[in-house]
Parts: C-alpha cells; structure tokens; sequence
C-alpha cells in the first residue's frame, strides 16, 4: 500500500537530485525539505540511500513517460517540439536551477545497480517516445533510431541551457531536433 509520506520523500529526493546532484542530496536534506521526521527515513527506505535513489529514478522515468502520453501526435516534429516546450517549460519554472535527476545520477554513480536504472529510465524514455513517433505513422525502424537522439541531446541540452543560464544553445538544437523529426520515413 502506498505511504504518502515514502511518496513526498521520493519526491523531495527526486527534486534535490535534479537541483543538488548525487553526492549533495543527504537524508537530512530529504528529511528537512520534505518535512518529514528523520525516523521515517529507515522505516521506509530500510535499503538507505540506495534505495530512495532508485525509487526515484523510477518515478522521473514515470513522469516522462506520462509526459510522452500526454503529447499530442499529429506529426513527429510536433511531438519533439512539444517535449521541448515542455522541457523548457521545466527550466523556466525552476530558474534553471533543476536539470535530470537521472542525468545527475549517471553521473555520479555511486555502483552499477544505479547506473542499471538510469539505462532502464533512458530505454523507457526512448520507448515511450518511439511510440509516439510510430503512432504519427513514422516506421517503426526510424522511430526506434531516432528516439535515441532527442533523449540525449535533451540531457545536453538541459546541461548547457543550465550553465549558460539561457536559450541559445538550447534553441539551436531544438530547431534542428524538430528538423530531423520532420524529415523520419512515414510508413
């Protein structure tokens, strides 16, 4: 049964990796942003830090896939367009202060079974967009190609307009991302 509390905590953990990172996002620091009380920490997540982790790499890759089924499928280069907006959308909403908490954690993995949910949210990610893709009649080959690309330049992108603390780089890529969604064989 779901636990509100391990929900907010996954959640607030989810958020300081996208802010902080790995190595800067503590139990204390859940435990305070989250307002919850420190004992709840083991009684919820009785693996440590590890486990939190993973739950939270688990909820980002199901936020994106809710994300990729909400967007509309008219054609490939408005899918990429409206994930891009979106992605956008997260930046401005967070001052470009949160990047991918997955991207975060690839980083700096602490062991291999962290970096095995990183590639499963990345797969997931690309699947779901793959879907998309072949739901606007791309072929199925193209669109399992080509989700490979947007998923990572998003990561990039996200890296750089983060930096840079603007859209130029961000912009380049996303006119050329919708390019080549444009031009994906139609079955």
């Amino acid at each position: 049964m779901p636990s509100p509390v391990r929900d907010r905590m996954i959640s607030g953990a989810l958020d300081l990796l996208a802010r902080r990172g790995l190595q800067a996002t503590s139990f204390a620091e859940v435990t305070q942003a989250t307002q919850t009380p420190r004992g709840s920490i083991y009684h919820h997540f009785p693996g440590g830090k590890q486990e939190l982790v993973l739950a939270a790499i688990d909820l980002n890759a199901q936020q994106w896939l809710d994300v990729m089924a909400s967007v509309e499928r008219r054609s490939p280069e408005q899918v990429i367009s409206e994930l891009l907006g979106r992605l956008r959308a997260y930046l401005d909403e967070t001052k470009f202060e949160a990047g991918s908490a997955v991207g975060a954690v690839t980083v700096a993995a602490e062991n291999p079974t962290q970096l095995e949910h990183c590639r499963a949210a990345f797969d997931a990610f690309k699947g779901g967009l793959a879907k998309a893709l072949t739901d606007c009649s791309v072929t199925t080959a193209a669109a399992r190609e080509y989700a490979s690309l947007p998923t990572s330049s998003m990561i990039g992108m996200t890296m750089t307009a983060r930096a840079a603390r603007g859209y130029d780089g961000f912009d380049a890529s996303a006119r050329q991302l919708v390019d080549s969604a444009r031009r994906l064989p139609r079955s």
